[in-house]
């Protein structure tokens, strides 16, 4: 087993980040169901979330983190932008992934859609219909990111891109997904050059929870 430890489920789109970043980097690191709720698993990630990771001495809980430690601390292609500039654009672009983007998008529609279905849990059609225009109007705002440089932080892919990657994955397997990706040429454009790195397949979960 590697020395680098990531707890998460395949499925989910922050682990996917996570292991995105550690694959570009070229690390070898194993994937282990996480114990949700365990004293053992709490004591990884005291919020009880996922992913957390684990190398040697050092342990990590939060995407961002992990990700940047990945980078950071290991040899290989950078993902973080070598200028100030750019790095705070990489860190905005993350940051309006998980306050804006992560609960649109992710817990309203996805997990609705793909995951509640397996779970016997009823959908709120009413509230998911009613979410469908911030979906719209957020997509296209990073549309319009993109229609001016191939990546969200400019003419590279960084961490930044590794956080919407596997949500943009996820929004074909849906109606209301398609039918926002119609809107987007610039994201359908972003996300085949995504598809195309060697990470993103290494990386591919089934379409389940």
């Amino acid at each position: 087993m590697s020395d680098i430890v990531l707890h998460g489920f395949p499925a989910s789109t922050y682990t996917r980040t996570a292991r995105l970043a550690a694959e570009e980097k070229g690390l070898a690191h194993s994937l282990v169901d996480p114990a949700m709720g365990s004293d053992d698993y709490q004591a990884l990630h005291p919020f009880g979330k996922m992913p957390a990771m684990t190398h040697g001495d050092v342990q990590l809980f939060e995407t961002f983190a992990i990700a940047r430690y990945f980078d950071e601390a290991f040899d290989g292609p950078a993902l973080q932008p070598a200028d100030p500039a750019g790095r705070a654009v990489m860190t905005q672009w993350v940051s309006a992934y998980i306050d804006y983007l992560y609960p649109t998008i992710v817990r309203g529609l996805i997990v609705p859609r793909l995951v509640f279905p397996q779970r016997g849990v009823p959908v709120d059609e009413e509230a998911l219909k009613a979410n469908l225009p911030a979906i719209d109007s957020q997509l296209a705002t990073v549309d319009g990111v993109l229609a001016a440089a191939p990546y969200l932080a400019g003419e590279q892919a960084s961490l930044a891109d590794l956080f919407l990657a596997p949500l943009i994955a996820y929004l074909p397997a849906m109606a209301e997904g398609q039918a926002a990706l119609q809107k987007c040429p610039n994201i359908n454009a972003w996300a085949e050059r995504m598809s195309a790195r060697q990470s993103f397949g290494a990386t591919q979960p089934q379409l389940a929870a």
